[in-house]
């Protein structure tokens, strides 16, 4: 699998998440909802800068072999994670527009679908939320150091 090498811009770079959720709205009340789809993917609207004549090169020559030839390729993006993370990723139809031009400089815009590799630890999830329903992670961290300041030196009683 063919890995994208251009970084996405910061400017416009925005992103949907995947819902794995069926809803049907009620006349009243809370929506009836249930677990639909395993893994659905995120819709990410992004540029790149195609700040050189080998940079544009590469780019066209990527978009025309991924969309002649649809097939998919990975790409460091930041989804649902505060970090770049490599996602498996398709270009979408009939999303690309390019920007306007300063001399050789350009943008090209687009969306793609994408999944992360790795799509976390559902243990996980629930230890932070847990953290947070038990105060908040800057209240666990007081804890953790009055525990390793004052209760393990008065504990060992100049052991040590």
């Amino acid at each position: 699998m063919n890995s994208f090498a251009l970084c996405p811009l910061q400017s416009g770079y925005s992103f949907s998440p995947g819902n794995n959720m069926l809803e049907q709205q009620l006349l009243g009340g809370f929506a009836r909802q249930r677990s639909m789809f395993v893994n659905n993917v995120h819709m990410v609207n992004v540029s790149v800068l195609l700040k050189s004549k080998t940079h544009a090169q590469y780019f066209w020559a990527f978009w025309r072999s991924h969309t002649l030839n649809p097939q998919p390729f990975l790409w460091r993006l930041i989804t649902d994670s505060s970090e770049m993370q490599d996602h498996t990723c398709q270009f979408v139809a009939e999303s690309l527009s390019v920007g306007e031009r300063q001399g050789v400089i350009y943008s090209v815009s687009f969306q793609v679908r994408c999944k992360p590799l790795n799509n976390g630890d559902l243990a996980f999830d629930q230890s932070i939320v847990d953290i947070w329903d038990a105060g908040g992670p800057v209240d666990m961290f007081n804890l953790l150091e009055q525990l390793v300041n004052e209760s393990l030196p008065n504990a060992l009683g100049g052991l040590a």
